[in-house]
């Protein structure tokens, strides 16, 4: 806790040059000992600004009469650090303290935490200087106490930041095997949450083997943090992260999975993964098989009942399995008592809105466009028409359908309905550049901008809007806008608007600076997906280092089974590679999961008309054409098509 700021009292200058005489030796010691009793009663909760005051002033006091006493300077360091948030002379007496005594354990402790918190690694912003400063403290430290569990914490956090992975990793298994300590107060401020347990220090361990390719090691670290604490749904899914990269085979991880389980069959977060993984391997009735067993084992009026309904319902969908997946969604709002009756309550409103939009979106996916216009209805009636809802849904159903015009009158009607829906907005500018009018867009878009961080969902968006018409120049100026917005401290903020500059860059034929883009985020984030598949699929269209391009994107699928632009990006690096088999297996199946895609059906037609399904080739095109809203897309597809373009 930190007190009101407290005048400094005046300070007696040292003079190491003539040596303390025994009497000034004597009267330091009594005012540090005085010191320590105030500091004493504040540190066990007796605090004031007083007595801090007075504590202050005898260390002081003490450290004049004795400048050799390097304890007052510690104490007085303490006092400015933990109290006063002074860290300008907290760092000042702590050196004071290191010069007099080398091995004074306290001080050297505050200079790390000091240089810790200066190395600007919280905020994301390395000062390399200071972050070397830091780690001279840290070794210090580790020096003078061998297991000092925070020391080698912080070691390792710093080490990371600075891509020195070996040295951060030696940090780590240190930190693992030192004993616990009580105090991680500071080291959960530093890494904004992250606890100084052994089994944190396993984790970190094994994300950091990972990192390096060190899959055995990785699997054993991980695999005791788990013994600690099983229910982490964290360590579970880091868990699946190391089998999944380690030589272990099929059946070896599926049975790791099934004995964690089984050793906890109350473990939802094991359960979903050995799910999640048994879908992954393509055993998608063991998956389920595995769900519905851990549903009978709850009441239905289990808050994990309905988590476990839910997964279900998606995994049924990720299969392709729409009917099955709606009926258990349909299911929950049967059991909730929602029918077709107006709600009343607020919850029942959130509810029925997450699960009818997802039904909406397996009708849609299904090509059931009345199922999924019925739905649509439904959420309008439960709702009430105040709610903007329903007309969100509505209009998302045209665009896919094609029926642009008839959108962008729904949309217009639902932004004089709803002025403060920016959705409305956004969908409108979407639909006026599918109907070819980008600079009316665009022009809507900029209504929004202020000047502010809240400038920076704007500029992505209008970023988007070029990049889905070609104007890839347009979406490079805006994609840069919103990085050069996106604060140090929100790392997710700069991922994501790296990964659109990207494909801006990719889409205004900067190869060279989109891989950079992609680079960047990859130093930060090896296993990031979006960027492994985004930047497999720009090698593979420029035919380049196809063999590595197959590898990021296939680490893509592997986190994102389902996803159905990763397919498609798999599916035509096979093409590309001349596997037509796998191709055609990992194209229909994106095509399946996506199909109002333009590029995913284009592709398909492209595969056909290789393999020489010439009428399936033509039917894919057509359909290509018929999404198509960019001129060069547009252009190349009717080249396909030849004279059946404008059938």
């Amino acid at each position: 806790n930190k007190s009101a700021p407290v005048a400094a009292a005046p300070v007696v200058a040292p003079s190491p040059q003539t040596p303390a005489t025994r009497e000034q030796r004597e009267q330091a010691y009594a005012k540090l000992l005085e010191g320590q009793r105030y500091f004493a009663a504040a540190r066990e909760g007796g605090l004031t600004p007083e007595s801090l005051r007075l504590a202050q002033r005898a260390f002081q006091q003490s450290a004049g009469l004795d400048p050799s006493l390097a304890e007052a300077h510690t104490a007085l360091a303490e006092i400015a650090f933990f109290f006063l948030d002074d860290l300008a002379q907290a760092e000042r007496e702590a050196s004071a303290a290191v010069r007099v005594r080398p091995d004074n354990f306290g001080a050297r402790r505050i200079l790390s935490r000091i240089y810790a918190l200066k190395s600007g690694l919280p905020e994301d912003k390395l000062d390399r200087a200071i972050a070397e400063r830091a780690i001279a403290e840290l070794r210090e430290i580790t020096r003078l106490e061998k297991d000092d569990a925070e020391a080698w914490a912080l070691l390792g956090e710093i080490y990371l930041a600075m891509e020195r992975d070996s040295e951060a990793i030696d940090a780590f298994t240190r930190w693992l095997a030192a004993p616990s300590t009580i105090d991680g107060r500071f080291f959960q401020v530093f890494t904004k949450g992250r606890e100084l347990t052994t089994e944190v220090a396993a984790a970190r361990l094994a994300e950091t083997l990972l990192k390096v390719g060190r899959q055995a090691e990785a699997l054993a670290a991980v695999r005791r943090a788990i013994a600690i604490a099983p229910d982490n749904a964290d360590y579970l899914e880091l868990l699946g992260r190391a089998l999944e990269a380690s030589s272990t085979n099929e059946q070896n991880v599926l049975e790791e999975l099934r004995r964690i389980v089984a050793l906890n069959p109350a473990n939802n977060a094991a359960i979903s993964l050995l799910a999640q993984t048994e879908a992954r391997y393509g055993r998608m009735d063991d998956a389920v098989a595995t769900l519905r067993a851990a549903l009978d084992k709850h009441s239905k009026s289990d808050r994990e009942y309905l988590a476990l309904q839910i997964e279900l319902a998606q995994l049924l969908g990720d299969a392709l399995r729409f009917d099955e997946a709606a009926a258990i969604y349909d299911e929950l709002l049967k059991a909730r008592g929602i029918g077709v009756a107006p709600l009343a309550s607020d919850g029942d409103k959130s509810f029925a809105v997450l699960i009818l939009q997802r039904i909406i979106g397996l009708r849609r996916q299904a090509g059931q466009d009345g199922e999924a216009l019925a739905a649509i209805e439904r959420m309008r009636r439960l709702l009430g028409r105040e709610d903007p809802s329903a007309d969100i849904q509505y209009v998302t159903l045209l665009r896919a359908q094609g029926k642009r015009r008839e959108a962008l009158e729904v949309v217009r009607a639902a932004r004089l309905k709803f002025p403060e829906r920016v959705e409305f907005l956004r969908l409108e500018a979407a639909t006026l550049a599918n109907l070819g009018r980008v600079e009316e867009a665009a022009t809507l878009l900029r209504t929004r901008l202020t000047g502010a961080l809240a400038d920076y969902d704007e500029y992505l968006a209008i970023a988007s809007l070029f990049m889905e018409v070609g104007r890839g120049r347009e979406a490079v100026e805006a994609a840069n806008k919103a990085l050069e917005l996106a604060p140090s401290a929100l790392p997710k903020l700069i991922t994501q608007a790296l990964i659109v500059l990207a494909s801006a860059q990719d889409r205004a034929g900067d190869a060279k600076g989109s891989e950079e883009s992609l680079r960047r985020v990859l130093l930060k984030e090896p296993n990031n997906a979006t960027a492994l598949n985004n930047l497999g699929y720009f090698l593979v269209e420029r035919d380049e280092r196809l063999a590595e391009a197959l590898s990021m994107i296939q680490r893509a699928v592997r986190s994102d089974p389902t996803n159905a632009s990763f397919l498609d990006s798999l599916g035509w690096a096979h093409y590309k590679l001349g596997q037509l088999e796998d191709a055609e297996r990992h194209l229909s199946d994106a095509a399946r999961r996506s199909p109002s895609s333009v590029t995913i059906q284009e592709h398909l037609g492209d595969l056909y008309q290789r393999r020489g399904k010439t009428d399936l080739a033509r039917a894919a095109w057509r359909k290509a054409l018929s999404l198509s809203v960019e001129a060069n897309e547009t252009a190349r597809i009717k080249a396909k098509l030849g004279s059946d373009a404008d059938k």
